[in-house]
């Protein structure tokens, strides 16, 4: 939602979300626009997220591809949206599991990417200040991260420009609640 306010233009996104990406599931992803990305698929198959970062495998840190994986992580990858064949790191919680499962292990820097699914607000708050070359409102990320619904007051204080009627399609796309 965040970067719905701040970035008003879909295509020039860092981070998307698909509340009804199809029946039953949703979707969110990261594409940097450099090359790197991840996606993230949610739905009665579990969670699955898979990611590429193009700059370690550049440097040799990492490879492309990933090791065997079980039928439903590999449907997730075959879905020609996710990029699947751009695959640096991979990882998923299947309804019958318990815990995080990955192809193979990973470094803290392989993850890199993933930065703000752990930084919460601080880190969402400081990566847009620079990325989005804005003053940011850490009071006013906060009360979206908790999910806040979206009022004409709480729009203004992330973007003077916008409206809840500019918003209105991206509201209901992320499943967001509006004030």
């Amino acid at each position: 939602m965040l970067d719905a306010i701040l970035s008003p233009e879909w295509e020039f996104r860092y981070y998307s979300y698909n509340a009804a990406w199809y029946e039953g599931e949703e979707m969110a992803s990261m594409r940097d626009g450099e090359g790197s990305h991840y996606f993230a698929w949610f739905g009665a198959h579990g969670l699955m997220i898979k990611g590429f970062d193009h700059e370690l495998v550049e440097a040799g840190k990492t490879k492309i591809g990933v090791a065997p994986v079980p039928d439903a992580v590999a449907e997730f990858l075959r879905e020609p949206a996710f990029m699947g064949e751009e695959t640096t790191f991979c990882f998923w919680m299947l309804p019958d599991e318990s815990g995080w499962t990955a192809d193979k292990t990973y470094s803290e820097e392989e993850f890199r990417l993933l930065g703000l699914l752990i930084g919460g607000a601080e880190y969402y708050r400081k990566w847009a200040s620079e990325y989005y070359e804005t003053k940011v409102d850490l009071d006013a990320v906060k009360r979206v991260f908790a999910q806040e619904p979206i009022t004409e007051e709480l729009l203004r204080s992330l973007n003077e420009e916008l409206t809840l009627e500019d918003l209105a399609e991206d509201l209901e796309e992320i499943g967001y609640p509006r004030g």
